[in-house]
C-alpha cells in the first residue's frame, strides 16, 4: 500500500465548488476518494501539526464536501494501521516550523515554514519504515523551485494539478 502525506491543499481545492478549477478539483477528489478507500494510507505527525492545519481549512462535522470528509474520515482512524500511520517528528526553536528532521540544505532555505512539517513527516517516516511516502500537492507554485531539491534526499512530491 502506498504512503501519502496530503498537502493542505489537495483538501481545500477538493471541497472548491468554483468551476472554475472544475479539472484540478475533480483530480483531488479522485485521489481522496482512492484514499478513503484504503488504497494508499496516510501520513500524518504526532502532535497533529498536519490534522489541525487540516480541520482549520474544513469542517468535517458540518459541511459534506469531499475533503470534510477525508478529514473526518482521517479523525476516525488515527489508530487503523491500515489507514493511517503517525510518525513523530522534532521541533526546533520552539516555533513550530523548523524541524530536525528537514534537510539543512541551502538549496531550501526559501521553502515554505509551513509547508516544512509535510518535508519532516515525509523523512521521518521514510527513516522509521524504510519507505517513501508521497506528498500530494494540488496547486502549489511555492513548492515548483524545490522539487529537484527534495528529490535530492529522497522526499517523493507529486502535484495533481
Amino acid at each position: 500500500m502506498n504512503a501519502v502525506i496530503v498537502d493542505t491543499n489537495v483538501i481545500v481545492i477538493a471541497n472548491d465548488t468554483d468551476d472554475k478549477r472544475a479539472d484540478c478539483r475533480d483530480r483531488c477528489q479522485d485521489r481522496i476518494h482512492q484514499i478513503i478507500s484504503c488504497r494508499e494510507k496516510v501520513i500524518i505527525d504526532d502532535y497533529w501539526r498536519i490534522l489541525n492545519e487540516y480541520k482549520n481549512n474544513t469542517k468535517p462535522n458540518t459541511r459534506k464536501g469531499i475533503g470534510d470528509v477525508f478529514v473526518k474520515t482521517l479523525l476516525q482512524n488515527l489508530n487503523n494501521p491500515n489507514f493511517c500511520t503517525i510518525v513523530s517528528i522534532t521541533p526546533l526553536a520552539g516555533n513550530g516550523t523548523e524541524f530536525k528532521e528537514f534537510p539543512n540544505d541551502s538549496a531550501l532555505n526559501g521553502f515554505d515554514p509551513d509547508d516544512r512539517k509535510f518535508i519532516a513527516v515525509a523523512l521521518a517516516y521514510q527513516k522509521d519504515y524504510g519507505n517513501t511516502p508521497t506528498i500530494i500537492l494540488a496547486i502549489d507554485k511555492g513548492w515548483k523551485n524545490y522539487i529537484t531539491a527534495l528529490a535530492a534526499h529522497g522526499v517523493s512530491v507529486d502535484t495533481i494539478c
